[in-house]
C-alpha cells in the first residue's frame, strides 16, 4: 500500500509539473521539432476533428474541412472530443490526455525502476530524467498522438518485463490491452509491442508459450480491430488510400517530402543529442556498464528494455518520413536504461544528480534540451482571425498563402478555403487523389466551381462522402495574376492575404484586421458591405 501510495504521488507530481501553464500556449504554437524551430501544425487539425466531433457527433468517422480524414486512428480524437464536452472549447481540453499519459509514463517508470533496482531514489530519479526529457515534455504537453503513444508502449513493456512468459491474467491484459490501444493511436506503429515481443522471445531465456503470444495478440485484435474492419467495410476506397497507401506505402516506404535534407540517422542522432545530452550519456554509460558487468547474461527486465529501445529506434530509422516526435516513445526506455544501471548504494546520488538537471533544464528555456513552460512561438495571425471569427460572419472565408498552422479550422467559421502558390503545372498525385475528388482544384478551376460541382459530388459520393462541402477547401493558383482573378470573381467571400495585397488594391479596399497594424496580414471582406475608413 505504501508503495502504490508513492506511484500515485509521483503521478499527480509530475501531473502538475507537466500541466504547469500548459493550457496558456495556443494551438499549434508548440514545436514539434525544438531543434529546427517547427510548429506542431497537426495539433491544429487534430483540435478541428475534436471539435468536429464534440459538435456535430459522428464519432467513427474523423473530419477535417468536412471531409473525412483517416491518417490516424480516433482514439486521442475521442479522448480530446470527450475533454471538449467536459471543458468546452479549451486548449487543455485538447491536451489532457497527452498530460495524463506523460504523468502515467514518469509514475511507471518510477515503479518499475523501483521494483528492479530496490531503491525508491533511483526509481525517482529515472521519473525526473524522463519528465524532464525536452522532447518527451513537449509531447505531454500538446495535442499529439506521440505523448499516448510512448505511455501504452511502455505500459505493454512494462507487463512484459514483470511477467517475462505472460503467465498471470494481468500481464497478459495489460500488454495485449496496451498494445490494442497503441494501434487505435496511431495505427502500425502502435503494433511495436508485438514486434518487440517476437524480438524478445529469439533472445530471452524466459519467453511467453506460443498459446500466450497469440493470446496476447488476440487481445490487441480484440480493441483495435473493430474500427478498421469498420471503415474498410463502410468507406474502403477513401479508408484504403489515406490511411494505408498514403500514410504507410507513401510517407513509410517511399519518397515523401522532407523538412531536413540530412540522412536518417543523422537526422535522429542529432535531436537524441542536442535535445538531452545528459540522458543520452547516462545511456552510453549504461550500456558500457551492461557489457561489462553482465558476461553471465542479462536479467529479463534489461533485456526486455534493451529490445524496446532497439525496436524503437529500428523503427524510426526504417519510416521514410523523418520528424522528430517519432522518437518520444524511446525516452522512457532509455530513462529505464539509465536507471537499471545504477548500483543501489548510490540511488541518493542519482537522485541529486537529476534534481540538479532538473533545474538547469528549468532555467534555460530557450535551449534545444531547455524546458519552455510558457509559449514556444506566437503566430500574429491567430489574434485577427479570432476578431475575425467573433463578427459570425456567414461568408466563405480564403486565406491566401496562409501561416495559420490551419488554427483557422479550429474556428467556428461558416467555411475556410486555403489559397496556395504553385507556378508547377502537374503535382504529384498521392491516394486519396483530392484533385480527381475536387478536394484540390486550380484557381481557373474555381472560377467556374458551379459548373464542376456537379461532377465533383459525384465522385465524393463513389469514395463514401455523400457532401459537396469539402469541395475547393484547397486552392492551387500558378502565379499571383490568378490569385487575383479569383479575388475580383468571388466578391461574395472574405479573404485574408499577406499585407503586400493592400498595395495591389485596386479598389478592393483592404483593411488591417484591427485597424492599428497589429498583424502582416490583411482581410478583404466582401466588397458589398466593405467601407474605406
Amino acid at each position: 500500500m505504501m508503495r502504490r501510495g508513492a506511484v500515485f504521488a509521483v503521478f499527480l507530481c509530475c501531473l502538475l509539473l507537466l500541466g504547469w501553464k500548459s493550457g496558456n500556449p495556443a494551438i499549434a504554437t508548440g514545436y514539434i521539432d525544438p531543434v529546427a524551430g517547427i510548429q506542431a501544425q497537426d495539433e491544429a487539425i487534430f483540435a478541428s476533428i475534436s471539435f468536429q466531433m464534440a459538435d456535430h457527433g459522428d464519432w467513427l468517422n474523423p473530419q477535417f474541412l468536412r471531409r473525412y480524414a483517416f491518417w490516424k486512428p480516433p482514439l486521442l480524437y475521442w479522448l480530446s472530443a470527450a475533454g471538449v464536452k467536459l471543458l468546452g472549447h479549451t486548449t487543455l481540453a485538447l491536451r489532457w490526455s497527452s498530460l495524463v499519459a506523460g504523468a502515467a509514463a514518469c509514475a511507471l517508470v518510477f515503479a518499475w525502476a523501483w521494483s528492479e533496482t530496490g531503491s525508491w531514489a533511483i526509481g525517482l530519479s529515472a521519473a525526473l530524467l524522463l519528465g524532464s526529457s525536452r522532447l518527451f515534455f513537449d509531447m505531454s504537453r500538446i495535442g499529439l498522438t506521440d505523448g499516448l503513444l510512448a505511455f501504452e508502449i511502455a505500459l505493454a513493456m512494462y507487463a512484459l518485463g514483470r511477467d517475462p512468459k505472460l503467465e498471470s491474467r494481468f500481464g497478459l491484459l495489460v500488454f495485449g490491452g496496451a498494445t490494442g490501444a497503441a494501434m487505435m493511436t496511431k495505427g502500425v506503429a502502435g503494433a511495436l509491442p508485438l514486434l518487440a515481443l517476437a524480438v524478445y522471445c529469439v533472445i530471452g531465456r524466459e519467453r511467453p508459450r506460443l498459446k500466450r503470444i497469440a493470446q496476447a495478440a488476440a487481445v490487441a485484435a480484440i480493441v483495435a480491430a473493430p474500427w478498421h474492419l469498420y471503415q474498410l467495410f463502410v468507406h474502403l476506397r477513401w479508408f484504403w488510400g489515406e490511411y494505408v497507401l498514403m500514410q504507410t506505402v507513401v510517407y513509410g516506404a517511399g519518397s515523401p517530402p522532407q523538412i531536413s535534407g540530412e540522412s536518417q540517422l543523422g537526422f535522429y542522432f542529432r535531436r537524441l543529442w542536442l535535445l538531452d545530452p545528459p540522458l543520452l550519456v547516462a545511456v552510453s554509460i549504461a550500456l558500457a556498464w551492461f557489457a561489462w558487468t553482465r558476461a553471465r547474461g542479462l536479467r529479463p527486465a534489461e533485456r526486455v528494455v534493451l529490445v524496446w529501445t532497439g525496436m524503437i529506434l529500428a523503427a524510426v530509422l526504417s519510416f521514410r518520413y523523418r520528424n522528430a516526435s517519432h522518437l518520444a516513445p524511446v525516452f522512457p526506455a532509455l530513462a529505464m536504461l539509465a536507471a537499471l544501471a545504477v548500483p543501489r548504494r548510490a540511488g541518493f546520488l542519482a537522485l541529486t544528480g537529476a534534481l540538479i538537471l532538473f533545474a538547469v533544464k528549468a532555467r534555460a528555456p530557450e535551449r534545444p534540451w531547455g524546458l519552455p513552460f510558457g509559449p514556444e512561438s506566437v503566430n500574429p495571425s491567430y489574434a485577427p482571425l479570432e476578431r475575425y471569427a467573433a463578427l459570425r460572419r456567414g461568408n466563405d472565408l480564403i486565406l491566401i498563402e496562409p501561416d495559420d498552422q490551419f488554427y483557422s479550422a479550429c474556428l467556428p467559421l461558416a467555411s475556410v478555403h486555403y489559397m496556395y502558390q504553385d507556378p508547377r503545372s502537374t503535382r504529384p498525385r498521392i491516394p486519396p487523389d483530392f484533385e480527381y475528388l475536387g478536394v484540390l482544384v486550380t484557381a481557373p478551376d474555381f472560377n467556374r466551381l458551379s459548373e464542376l460541382r456537379p461532377i465533383f459530388e459525384g465522385r465524393l459520393h463513389k469514395f463514401g462522402l455523400n457532401s459537396g462541402a469539402p469541395i475547393a477547401t484547397t486552392i492551387v493558383a500558378r502565379n499571383e495574376d490568378e490569385i487575383a482573378e479569383a479575388i475580383q470573381r468571388h466578391p461574395e467571400a472574405d479573404f485574408f492575404a499577406p499585407a503586400a495585397w493592400a498595395a495591389r488594391d485596386g479598389g478592393l479596399h483592404w483593411q488591417w484586421p484591427a485597424g492599428n497594424g497589429d498583424s502582416n496580414r490583411v482581410f478583404l471582406l466582401s466588397r458589398e458591405v466593405i467601407q474605406r475608413p
